[in-house]
């Protein structure tokens, strides 16, 4: 039995593309959560070409998003919580297959 995925919607797509574009980060996703320098958040758009990140620790962050750069110390989780990608000072230490079409 094979599950697919919903389509994404026209906001979703444009940020893929976008992400795609200008950073080369293809499995980033809206609502995705992400670990930046030790810090979970959830991904809530772009901003100037990087990341808008909605911190859970909002006491410290506040509560907008902030501007944050898609490979500095940034981990990516699926929605099962594994880590499907990982950039640190070294540069990238894993990121998922590149489809090619």
């Amino acid at each position: 039995m094979t599950s697919k995925k919903p389509a994404l919607t026209a906001k979703q797509q444009h940020f893929v593309d976008e992400m795609m574009r200008m950073r080369g980060i293809e499995f980033a996703r809206l609502g995705m959560q992400v670990e930046v320098d030790g810090h979970i958040g959830t991904i809530s758009g772009t901003i100037n070409a990087n990341l808008a990140v909605t911190f859970a620790n909002q006491m410290r962050r506040g509560p907008k998003p902030v501007n944050c750069h898609p490979t500095w110390r940034t981990k990516y989780f699926d929605e099962n919580g594994k880590v499907i990608a990982e950039f640190n000072d070294d540069g990238c230490v894993l990121r998922p297959e590149r489809v090619t079409a």
